[in-house]
């Protein structure tokens, strides 16, 4: 599971690329901020809403800032 020292939480992620249903996985607890911007697999994202209240685990929507070349 996830190292103590490094902050990783599970979240339940909307809107990735390819994916219609949440992808449940891990994030680090530092980057899970509002209008943060990261990249998974050649593709960049910015964090649009998290919903952290009444739920088993965050939930985060993002929205697709772009495609990023594979050179």
């Amino acid at each position: 599971m996830a190292d103590q020292n490094s902050n990783i939480v599970l979240v339940n992620m909307h809107g990735l690329l390819g994916e219609q249903d949440v992808v449940q996985m891990e994030f680090e607890e530092k980057l899970l901020v509002e209008e943060a911007q990261f990249v998974i697999e050649n593709v960049a994202y910015q964090i649009v809403r998290i919903i952290n209240e009444d739920v088993e685990f965050p939930v985060v929507y993002v929205v697709i800032l772009d495609i990023l070349s594979q050179n």
